[in-house]
Order: C-alpha cells, then sequence, then structure tokens
C-alpha cells in the first residue's frame, strides 16, 4: 500500500505555502527544494496525517493544518483543522470514527509492547540522527520490535511472561508487607495475651486467697497497721509506677532501633503502608512511596515538595538514634536498679510480717482500691476473672487465625518466590532462543539489504543479546550507541535499511499492508557513490521511497518529483525518462 496523492494546504506554520501532487500513482517521490521551503515540514505532514500530532518529530504543529494523503487501494484520510475525515469504498466516517477507521486500516498492534503507531513510524527516517528509527528506540525496544516483526508468538509469550513477573513481583511484596502487618499484630496481640494471663493469675490469686480465708487476715494485718499500710502503699505505687515507665522505655527502644537500623525512606514507606485510606481502607506499596519519596514528592499523595520536612526530620532520627539508645539504656539501668530496691523493700515487708507472705505489689493494689473491703474485694475478683478470661479466649482464637493467614501467606510467597525464578529463567533462555533465532533471521535480512545499498561501505551489523548494535573491527566493534564510532554515511545507511527489512517482515506477517518510506535529507550525509548507490537501491525496490532533498541534480533520478520554493511551494507532476 503506498501514497498515491499528497494534498498539504496549510501545516504547522504560516510560510509554508502548501505541497500537492496528484500524480504519484505509489512510485517513488523526489521533493526537492532549497534551504528553508518546506521540506521537512512536508516530510512532517505526512506523518502528522497518518499518526497525528504527537507523532511529528522535532515540531510543534499548532492546529491551523489541513493535510490529505490518498493511498494505491483508493483509500483517502484527511486530518486537521476541518475535522479528520476516512473514506474508503462506500465507507465514510469522520472525526474519532474516521481516526479508529484509519489506525485499524494501516496496522495491527503486533505486540503489547509494539503498538501501531510505532510500526508505521518506523518508515520515517528523520535527516537528524538521533531522531531515526534505530536512534528513537532503546537498546530493549529495538528487541521488542524486531521480535514481534518476525515472529509475534515469540514477543507475545515474551511479553506475557513478563507481565507474569511484573504481577509476581508485585504480589511478593504485596505479601511480605501483609505478612509484616500480620507479624506486628500477633506480636501485638501476644503481648496482649501475657499482660491478660499476668492480670488473670492476679486475680485468681486473690480468688485462692479469699477462698481460704486467707485474704480476710492480710486485710486485717494491714487495715491495723498505718504504718505498715503506708510503706505497703508507697512501695506499691512507687513499683507500679517505675513498671510502666520500663515498658515506655522499653517501647522508645525499639523505635530508636528501628531508627538506627533502617534506611530513611524505608522508614517512612513502612509508616505509609500501615496508613489505611479511610475512603478505600487501600494501603501505599512500599515500593511506591519510596519511589515517590526519591522523587521528592510525598510519599502517601505524590504532591510535589511535601517531603523534605519529613526526610529532615527521619534524618536527624536516624543521626540521633545511637546516642538515643545510649541514653535510653543508661534511663532503663536506673529504673531497673530502683525497681530492685523497691522489689527488695516489699520483699522486707513481707518477711516481717509473716501473714503478708502471699501479697505483692499487685494485690497489695486490689485490696487498696477496694478501701480494705472484703465483699467489694471478691466481687471485683470475679468480675474481672471473667472479663480477662474471655479476653484471653478472644485473643488466643485471633492469634491462632493470625497463625493460620501467616502461614498460608508464607506459603503463597514460598510458591510465588519460586514461580518468579522460573518466570525469570524461562524469559531469558526464550530471549536467548529469540536472540539466536528471530533476531539472527531479522539481522540476515537487515544486512543483506544494507550490503545492496551501501555497496563498498558494506559492514557487518550485529544485533547483540541486549539489544546494542555493533559492527565488528580490526580496532576492536564500533558501537551504534556510542557518538563518533560510525560515521554519519553509515549511520543513515543503517537506518534506511532497517526501516526496509522492518517493512518487509511486518508485511509477510500481515501486521500491515504499508509499503512506504518516508526520508528527510537522505543524500546529505553521503558521498558521490554513497548517493549512486542509495538511488540504485530505491529504483530497485518494491517499497517507494518519499525523500526530501535540496540537491536539483537529483530530480532526474526519481520518476515522481515535487519542487519547493521559498516564495511558492509547487509540484511537478511529470516524469522524467530514465
Amino acid at each position: 500500500m503506498n501514497i498515491t496523492e499528497i494534498h498539504s494546504r496549510e501545516f504547522a506554520k504560516e510560510e509554508y505555502g502548501g505541497f500537492e501532487h496528484t500524480n504519484i500513482e505509489g512510485e517513488n517521490l523526489l521533493i526537492q527544494g532549497g534551504n528553508r521551503t518546506g521540506k521537512t515540514l512536508t516530510f512532517n505532514a505526512i506523518l502528522y496525517n497518518l499518526l497525528g500530532s504527537r507523532e511529528t518529530i522535532e515540531l510543534s504543529t499548532g492546529r491551523n493544518n489541513n493535510v490529505s494523503l490518498k493511498f494505491t487501494d483508493g483509500t483517502e484520510f484527511r486530518r486537521g483543522k476541518l475535522g479528520a475525515q476516512f473514506r474508503r469504498d462506500d465507507i465514510e466516517k469522520s472525526e474519532e470514527e474516521a481516526q479508529e477507521a484509519l489506525a485499524d486500516w494501516l496496522a495491527e498492534d503486533p505486540s503489547a509492547e509494539v503498538s501501531s503507531t510505532q510500526v508505521i513510524k518506523n518508515h520515517f527516517v528523520h535527516s537528524h540522527i538521533e531522531q531515526m528509527p534505530i536512534s528513537r528506540l532503546s537498546e530493549d525496544a529495538r528487541l521488542d520490535h524486531i521480535r514481534s516483526a518476525v515472529d509475534q508468538g515469540t514477543q507475545e509469550e515474551i511479553e506475557e511472561t513478563d507481565e507474569e513477573i511484573d504481577q509476581l513481583e508485585e504480589r511478593i511484596a504485596e505479601i511480605k508487607q501483609t505478612l509484616r502487618r500480620k507479624e506486628e499484630d500477633k506480636s501485638e496481640r501476644k503481648n496482649n495475651l501475657r499482660s491478660d494471663k499476668n492480670q488473670l493469675e492476679k486475680y485468681e490469686r486473690v480468688q485462692s486467697l479469699a477462698e481460704s480465708g486467707e485474704l480476710e487476715e492480710i486485710i486485717e494485718t494491714i487495715e491495723t497497721n498505718e504504718e505498715l499500710q503506708e510503706d505497703l502503699s508507697e512501695a506499691s505505687q512507687k513499683q507500679d509506677s517505675l513498671q510502666r515507665k520500663r515498658r515506655s522505655k522499653r517501647k522508645e527502644k525499639g523505635q530508636w532501633k528501628r531508627y538506627r537500623e533502617s534506611e530513611r525512606n524505608g522508614i517512612i514507606a513502612e509508616a505509609v503502608n500501615d496508613f489505611v485510606c479511610p475512603a478505600c481502607s487501600g494501603h501505599v506499596d512500599t515500593d511506591l512511596a519510596k519511589d515517590r519519596l526519591s522523587r521528592s514528592r510525598c510519599p502517601f499523595c505524590a504532591v510535589e515538595d511535601r517531603s523534605d520536612e519529613i526526610k529532615a526530620d527521619i534524618d536527624d532520627k536516624i543521626s540521633r538514634s545511637e546516642e538515643e539508645l545510649e541514653v535510653i539504656e543508661e534511663e532503663l539501668e536506673e529504673i531497673n536498679s530502683e525497681l530492685e530496691r523497691v522489689n527488695e523493700q516489699i520483699e522486707e515487708i513481707r518477711e516481717e510480717q509473716p501473714a503478708l507472705s502471699d501479697v505483692d505489689g499487685r494485690i497489695e493494689r486490689i485490696i487498696r482500691n477496694n478501701d480494705y473491703d472484703f465483699s467489694a474485694i471478691v466481687e471485683e475478683t470475679e468480675e474481672e476473672l471473667e472479663r480477662y478470661q474471655s479476653s484471653i479466649d478472644e485473643i488466643e482464637e485471633v492469634i491462632s487465625d493470625r497463625e493460620g493467614e501467616i502461614e498460608e501467606l508464607e506459603d503463597e510467597l514460598e510458591s510465588s518466590e519460586e514461580r518468579l525464578e522460573e518466570a525469570k529463567d524461562e524469559v531469558e533462555v526464550m530471549r536467548e532462543e529469540s536472540i539466536n533465532a528471530e533476531i539472527e533471521e531479522f539481522s540476515e535480512e537487515w544486512q543483506e539489504i544494507f550490503e545492496k545499498m551501501a555497496g563498498e561501505i558494506g559492514l557487518e551489523i550485529q544485533m547483540m543479546q541486549d539489544g546494542g548494535i555493533e559492527i565488528p573491527g580490526s580496532g576492536g566493534p564500533r558501537k551504534y550507541d556510542r557518538a563518533g564510532d560510525l560515521s554519519d554515511a553509515e549511520i543513515t545507511f543503517m537506518n534506511i535499511s532497517f526501516a526496509v527489512a522492518y517493512n518487509r517482515f511486518v508485511r509477510e506477517s500481515n501486521t500491515t499492508k504499508w509499503a512506504t518510506i518516508v526520508c528527510d535529507e537522505p543524500f546529505s550525509n553521503l558521498d558521490a557513490e554513497g548517493k549512486e548507490n542509495l538511488l540504485e537501491f530505491i529504483d530497485s525496490c518494491d517499497e517507494q521511497f518519499i525523500c526530501t532533498s535540496s540537491d536539483e541534480s537529483l530530480l532526474t533520478e526519481f520518476p515522481k518529483i515535487g519542487q519547493l520554493t521559498r516564495q511558492q511551494i509547487q509540484a511537478s507532476l511529470g516524469r522524467y525518462a530514465q
């Protein structure tokens, strides 16, 4: 499928007078003109008509455009300020429907990684080296494009496995985050369970003392001795206060240890991940939060310039963590020493009063809080025994559920990590086989076309496994992507031959019927011999070539020509005799 008519009446710039040619008939066309006559604009006008303003190269098109093309199968398409219009046989569509019809007619997406738009754009060879097809594609993208052109099945299989890898990595990260939260929840519930069991044990001792009659004796001993009552009460309250203070310091120690042992973004990301959105009940993924932080964005909402204060605060805490931990350790030592003295004091009281041998600080508090009233103590004990036993049963059930959930998650994590490694190995094997099959097949075709086109320049083109392109030489390989390794002429030949080879494969695979290579100033980097070789190749090709050039000597080399001037852009509809 080739171009038969070009109507570029208005495009991009006011000084562009337009270009029209109604007699191309699918043959090779030269658009010739001097500097600033609109050659590259016409190149982009064709690209604009086919793919839209986003795909033009190094050009902002604006809105004042009116470009129409007609093709060898009778299809016509117009894009611009008058609206989009698609015509083919009895079909006529406008606006969005017209653009959709054009896209469906031009090409299909050969794979998830390569779109129909990219397929067509690979046929446009710009005059600037960095905007030529090979240069525009990353190393990975080159492999994707070649594989999808040669064997869509292999490319689709690789993409499906790559997608599975992405999903597995996402799920593994999610499992790890969920495991962390469930382990923390389990740990917290175990702490609560220990606390409740301690409380239950305390009230069970009170109940035992009450049933044995010892509790009444203890109450009488304390109540009848004011000094004893005061000493015991003071020691008990001191003990309770120190125990609370120790728990608080231990918790604080754990927080500062986290600052010492973790990196800043990890701390913030985990904190963000722990937050549950009140609207959707979702979490922000830890890796996503880290990525946002690395780009100076808020880890939760992604708004710019909101993370600096958070980072500064966390960095300050990390830098202070060692010092703070040392202070906390000293404070804990002091608390433990003081608590030990208080415990010794209580023990001395118990030794002096045999009736209080079963009384510790906790039991003393129950007695004191109930004003030494036996009935009130017994009533509270019965209520608390029931409450704590119920709480213990509930917590144990939840812990059991958590352990089951954790076990399931760990099993899923193990199987997911195993499958991830398998999938990575499979992709690696497929890529290696692809290099040895599809890439080799494409390279052979590309090499053959290059040799026909470049003549004595003929080089051995090697497509590497990572998507790099090398030219072997006595002084070591020359790399396409390394500035200065290849001449402009070599790069030009490589890109045009790449476009032709690519076109032949995508047509063979029925990805597209498009068979036109559009080149902007392809002869400008070539010497006389290079120009002759390229002209001979173009003349021998089945593909249609539309080329721009400032070289008037080429006017006799193309069957169809259009000449541009700065004052007025005109098209010559004649055919030059060969």
